[in-house]
């Protein structure tokens, strides 16, 4: 009887191939669903600006921001009187309705920086009303169209030059050490911290209506400045030694 020999199976070459492929192959090969593409993420930087409606901040922060943020010009009743002439610049009457109408800078353009409370619309406006009336005071409230509306009197790329009354001033003196505010000041801000306007293009007057009235500048109607203010926008310049002293 012949010896039965031992048969020995070896994996044929191509075949062990073939698993190898299989096992290391990439998932999608191996038919599992193809990983969802990453979802690419865009971080968009907050605004900063604030909105037309917004309440005004602390005479404080207005005046950091203009003084400081801003960089906010002062131009003298003549100077303005020359660039509103060349057409470089609009001077803006920010005062109520009735002082504008009395008399205002020549080719002055009015825009309110408050307007009157006439139709109350939310609990805070009827408080405000009621409170007014109670005291004999006419209600007002900020005008939310400010911005836009100085927007578009400076349309042919104009400067704007803010005038109220009395003017205010971001100067600081020994009776305001952080300036004085004033409604064309707190309109400027407004038109900047909206974004209405870039900084180059907003200024405010010296003095005011006032001022302009007193350096002898062209009116229209009949300015007599009785409604300037009572207290006055500068006093003494400081010193160091009053500074020294606190």
């Amino acid at each position: 009887m012949q010896p039965t020999a031992s048969r020995t199976t070896v994996a044929a070459p191509a075949a062990r191939s073939h698993a190898h492929r299989r096992a290391f192959a990439p998932a999608a090969s191996r038919g599992a669903r193809p990983a969802a593409p990453r979802r690419q993420l865009r971080c968009q930087a907050a605004s900063t600006e604030v909105k037309a409606d917004a309440k005004y901040p602390s005479w404080e922060s207005i005046y950091a921001e203009l003084s400081g943020k801003y960089g906010t010009r002062t131009v003298t009743p003549e100077e303005a009187f020359d660039m509103a002439q060349l057409g470089n610049a609009v001077v803006i009457d920010v005062r109520p309705k009735e002082d504008f109408d009395k008399g205002r800078p020549k080719g002055a353009v009015h825009v309110p920086a408050f307007v009157v409370i006439d139709a109350p619309s939310s609990p805070g406006e009827w408080g405000k009303w009621l409170a007014c009336k109670a005291n004999g005071v006419v209600p007002t409230k900020a005008n939310a169209d400010l911005p836009a509306q100085i927007a578009a009197a400076a349309e042919g790329g104009k400067a704007v030059i803010l005038a109220c009354e009395a003017g205010g001033t971001l100067q600081p003196t020994v009776s305001f050490p952080q300036g004085k505010v004033s409604r064309s000041l707190k309109a400027a801000w407004k038109v900047l911290a909206t974004g209405a306007l870039p900084a180059d293009r907003v200024m405010h007057l010296e003095g005011g209506v006032y001022g302009w009235f007193k350096s002898g500048m062209p009116m229209d109607g009949e300015y007599d400045g009785t409604g300037s203010g009572r207290t006055p926008n500068t006093a003494e310049t400081p010193t160091g030694d009053f500074f020294n002293k606190q």
